[in-house]
């Protein structure tokens, strides 16, 4: 079964008096363990296909399944049950919370559940170890780099053990170096742990990396 499956989809929105198409039609299965990347210019589709899949967003017509659940056929809470349970975020901006440590950061996310206070401490810093940043647990945002943080914002993503981690132009604002050394630490979870990663992104190191790349061009899969 595909971890990922939308048939037909497409997605409208109005800007100002315009009506947006966005998508027009998207076909797309993703398998287990894969590391995917879609690509595509800016305008073609890639951040609202990512959010349709994300369950952030709902398509304007076709249908998206998500380990092997109809996301159409949820309510508000169980789409939010289902985004906290399987499918992690990683942006471009980081989305850290200035004030908590990293460790707090990855461990945020923890909060709402029923886990001892032990146990989320050894998640967390197996989580900090997992991305090379063990020694930077106190570190708030502003006393890391930005190859730094985006680590910290890996170990958050994965914290909770998603089946998907959905990527938004994760490199954007990473020099080439950093940048290279972030994709390979995402590529060693894929291939250690499996966790299937999707990545919307224009960046050709990313490309260089996937194990498939789909293309977007106005809304539509074209390869």
């Amino acid at each position: 079964m595909d971890i990922v499956e939308a048939k037909a989809l497409t997605k409208d929105f109005h800007l100002g008096k315009t009506l947006i198409y966005a998508l027009k039609g998207v076909d797309l299965a993703v398998s287990e363990r894969e590391f995917l990347a879609i690509a595509g210019p800016s305008g073609s589709g890639k951040s609202t296909l990512l959010n349709l899949i994300g369950c952030i967003d709902l398509p304007t017509s076709g249908s998206i399944k998500i380990d092997g659940i109809d996301v159409s056929a949820l309510s508000s809470d169980e789409l939010a049950d289902l985004r906290a349970t399987k499918i992690g975020f990683i942006f471009q901006m980081f989305n850290l919370i200035p004030v908590l440590s990293a460790f707090e950061n990855i461990e945020y996310p923890l909060l709402r559940k029923k886990i001892k206070h032990h146990m989320r401490k050894e998640k967390v810093m197996d989580a900090l170890k997992n991305v090379g940043l063990e020694s930077f647990a106190t570190h708030k945002p502003d006393e890391l780099s930005g190859g730094q943080r985006q680590r910290v914002a890996i170990a958050r993503a994965l914290i909770s053990e998603p089946k998907i981690i959905l990527a938004d132009e994760p490199t954007a604002n990473l020099d080439h170096k950093t940048g290279t050394a972030v994709l390979e630490v995402m590529k060693k979870i894929n291939e250690d742990q499996g966790t299937v990663f999707i990545f919307s992104t224009h960046d050709p190191k990313v490309m260089s990396m996937a194990s498939r790349i789909v293309q977007l061009m106005d809304g539509k899969v074209i390869s």
